[in-house]
This record gives C-alpha cells, structure tokens and sequence, in this order.
C-alpha cells in the first residue's frame, strides 16, 4: 500500500540570534514522523535558507501549516518574511505552548525540543493564520507602549528624588541631576504625546473613528488610540466575548463539589495594556455617566469590593468603545431611553413577546 500524506507542519523556536526549525509530517500509519530538524540565523539570509529548506521538503497537495512563538519581538522579521512568502503561517502565546507541552509529558526544555511540540501540535491542530497589523495601527501602538516606558521610568525618577530631598544633607549636585533628568522625561513623554496626536490626524477615518469614541466622558485621545491600536482596530474580533477575553477581563469560576468554592474573579490571562489604559478613564466615567454609576453601585453593594465595582465598568467602557468604532457613530447617554422610551406602559399594552421568549 503506497504512503498517503496528510498534513505537513513546520515548528519554528525563535531567538535573538537563530530559529530552530523542525519539519514533520502525518501520514498513513504514523500521526507524527519528524522529516529533518535544524537551525538557521535570525537574518535576511537565513530567512531564505529557511524558505528553501521548507520548499524542498514541501509534499504537493498536502497542505503544509507553519507555527511559531510570539517571542518579545524576535520572532516579527521571521513571520513577516513567511506570511509575504504565503505560508499559512500562525503566531501562537507561549502560555499555550507551554500547556500543550505539559500535556505531553515533556520536562526538559530546549531550542530542538520546542520546535518539535511546535510542530506537532500545528500537526495535530487547525490554527487561525497570522494576520500582521496595520502598519498605522501598528505605529501607533509602539508609541502608545513607548510613552508607557516613559511614564514607568519617570516614576522611578520621581520617587528616587522624593527619597533624596528628605534625606539628612542630601547633595546639591545629585538633586540638580535628578531634576533634570525629570524634566527630559517630561519633555520625551509629551512628543510621544504629540506624535501620537500626529499620527491619528494623518488618517481621516481613524481621526473621525477615535473622536466618536473620545465623545465618552473620560475617554481621551491617548486612550481610545491605546485601546484600538492593541486591538489593531478590532481587526480579527468577531464578537464581544472575544474582545473581553483577549483583555483578561473573562470571568474565571473555581468550584468543584461541596469542597472546592474559590472566589470569581477575571482571568487577567490577556493583554495588560488594554486593562491598564482604562483604570483612570472608568474612574471618571462612574463619576459622570449614570449608567456607569448605577453599575458600579450594583456590584459594589453585591461584593463590597470598590476594585470588583471598577473592574466591571472598565470591561464596559471596553465594550462600548469596540461598539462605537465599528458603528462609527458617537456616544449617546441616552440611547437606551431612546429605544425603550416608555418601558412601563409597553409591558402592559404588549405583554405576548415577553413570554414568547
């Protein structure tokens, strides 16, 4: 009986320096056979070295599926290269990696072995291809995380200062470069500021998209750009449960039997600078949007917890700024009232369709 092909998949482990690469195939008899393995630099010329050795190798009518690691940004040249070459290329969280692997069995860790659990479970799995990001969006999200750097750093430099002047003598000297580091930090966060401002206006779309959602109490132009640059403008969102996990805002349940009854809590298990950048704003909103206050206060008065009460209204605020850019239209406060406006008296004239449901 001749060997029929069924799937072919390659796993790359990227590095500063090289990518260890492991082909491998399913076929008749055998679910997961390594073809070859090896390494190649992290360069323009490996990149073609890669291309090639992956061609070479490449079995016509199989359908052939490349999976790697988001490793900080070492892994962006090598997936950039690939998707232009027109692999079916897909960019997955180390975390899951990391959990197909322990369902393996696997204890040691190394470059040749991350490659190969890569590969095979881009083997055993139909994987989502990497889409890259918008080249605006994607500009505007680096300096979106530079100013964040900045802040972070000014902070230190802030608090260390603070130490310095209430210390016992504290030298001139030191106080004088202290405070002009401050003020240079200072200077950089504002043209971040600028060029954040600047890049948005270059677009008249996204200038007309990010003023709509800016119509949110709270919600100011370096927000709104975070939010949607993270997003890399909702591009790859289908719905809004997908939108609230990838930001971590997901509710996490722990509860097994009569024995086992954790507290409800989010999973924080996504994107950090999405939930960062909405703390202060969802502050201002529950001070001046009452359907945020009456939120707030509802989960405040079920959980005591003034953070359980914030939490809510950032994944609102998350929510209603994903509506407003798709919808391209502004923030109404009064929306609901406009679509219900006697809710009382068509309970009682129309009361078939609430039992229809």
């Amino acid at each position: 009986m001749s060997k029929q092909i069924f799937k072919q998949s390659v796993g790359i482990d990227v590095s500063k320096d090289h990518l260890s690469v492991c082909f491998s195939q399913e076929e008749t008899g055998k679910k997961f056979r390594i073809l070859s393995s090896r390494s190649f630099g992290a360069t323009a010329g490996g990149f073609r070295q890669l291309h090639e050795w992956i061609s070479r190798r490449r079995q016509a009518g199989a359908p052939l599926q490349l999976l790697m690691e988001a490793t900080g940004v070492y892994y962006e040249e090598a997936a950039y290269f690939l998707q232009a070459k027109g692999y079916h290329l897909t960019v997955l969280l180390p975390n899951k990696a990391k959990a197909f692997a322990k369902s393996l069995g696997y204890k040691s860790k190394t470059d040749r072995i991350d490659a190969k659990i890569l590969a095979q479970m881009s083997l055993e799995r139909d994987l989502a291809a990497w889409q890259p990001a918008d080249e605006q969006w994607l500009k505007i999200k680096r300096l979106c995380r530079e100013r964040i750097e900045l802040l972070g750093e000014k902070t230190a430099v802030d608090n260390r200062l603070h130490a310095k002047k209430h210390s016992h003598q504290p030298d001139a000297q030191s106080l004088k470069r202290a405070k002009n580091l401050l003020r240079f930090l200072q200077k950089q966060i504002q043209e971040v500021e600028m060029d954040i401002e600047k890049t948005v206006r270059a677009n008249a779309e996204i200038q007309q998209k990010i003023n709509h959602v800016c119509s949110i109490k709270g919600v100011g132009i370096i927000t709104a750009a975070t939010v949607i640059a993270e997003t890399n403008g909702f591009a790859l969102f289908k719905n809004k449960a997908q939108l609230v996990s990838y930001a971590g805002y997901d509710v996490v349940q722990n509860q097994s039997g009569s024995s086992i009854n954790g507290k409800t809590r989010i999973s924080k298990k996504g994107n950090h600078h999405l939930r960062r950048s909405l703390h202060f704003p969802a502050l201002v909103a529950i001070k001046h949007i009452a359907e945020f206050k009456n939120l707030y206060d509802r989960v405040f008065q079920t959980t005591k917890i003034k953070m359980k009460g914030a939490v809510a209204i950032q994944r609102k605020l998350l929510v209603l700024i994903y509506t407003l850019y798709r919808k391209n239209q502004p923030f109404d406060p009064n929306f609901k009232d406009k679509q219900n406006p006697h809710p009382l008296k068509q309970s009682r004239q129309e009361p078939g369709p609430a039992y229809a449901a």
